[in-house]
């Protein structure tokens, strides 16, 4: 099945308009967080990624400590990678799937399954942004998520 074939039987399932842009991206809220779903052509895949928001101020030794745990071998991430976007300076999760690997229902699946990783993050990132600079240790341990979200 074609990427863009997945994609739109995916928006007529959720209820969300099959309008992609120019590259053939299509943006979406889910939970209050953008979700973006992009067709990549070379690789026959297709990318979700989640907009995470802006690093915090503080304590970013501790999360990205955090972080790069959770990306050994996706172990609290569901399948995908954390990392930083080049361009914005703003956290993302990101996801590929193979389209030939996958039809609309389990495209569908994974996508649930991807909001709910991108919801456990932002919930993680945003203690961080809203914890005290003093640093306090509780806070820290607190948000060890390592290994939280089963593959």
């Amino acid at each position: 099945m074609e990427g863009s074939e997945i994609i739109k039987l995916f928006c007529e399932k959720t209820g969300i308009g099959f309008e992609p842009d120019a590259d053939g991206s299509l943006a979406f809220e889910a939970d209050g967080l953008r979700v973006t779903i992009s067709e990549l052509h070379e690789l026959d895949a297709i990318a979700l990624v989640g907009d995470l928001g802006e690093p915090p101020p503080e304590r970013l030794e501790t999360l990205y400590k955090i972080m790069l745990e959770a990306n050994h071998l996706f172990g609290g991430t569901a399948g995908a990678t954390l990392s930083l976007d080049h361009e914005t300076g703003r956290f993302v999760l990101c996801r590929v799937l193979q389209c030939k690997a996958i039809d609309d229902d389990l495209f569908y699946a994974e996508a649930e399954r991807f909001v709910s990783s991108l919801e456990a993050w932002a919930k993680v990132i945003g203690d961080f942004r809203d914890s005290s600079p003093s640093g306090n240790q509780e806070n820290e341990t607190s948000s060890d998520v390592s290994g939280f979200i089963a593959v």
